[in-house]
């Protein structure tokens, strides 16, 4: 179980491209993943999760992670809660 909401945060880090009018707009290309994601309970998820539907694209990910980050933060919450 784990390692489904792992893998859902490393597809959205690696593949997710909210400039992408379906993704802005529409149902999106990982619904999924965001539908899973959402389970989670920590305080700051749908912050996270809001974030990168709206601003995040893949292409930037070198520049945008870090230990701050959206995924370092869900990676941490599901380390935690499952």
């Amino acid at each position: 179980m784990k390692q489904e909401y792992l893998e859902a945060v490393d597809k959205l880090e690696n593949e997710y491209d909210a400039f992408y009018i379906e993704n802005k707009y529409g149902d999106g290309t990982h619904k999924k993943e965001f539908e899973l994601l959402a389970k989670l309970k920590g305080e700051k998820v749908p912050n996270a999760l809001r974030w990168i539907k709206r601003c995040y694209d893949c292409y930037y990910k070198n520049e945008l992670g870090g230990p701050d980050s959206p995924f370092a933060y869900l990676r941490q919450v599901i380390e935690e809660e499952l």
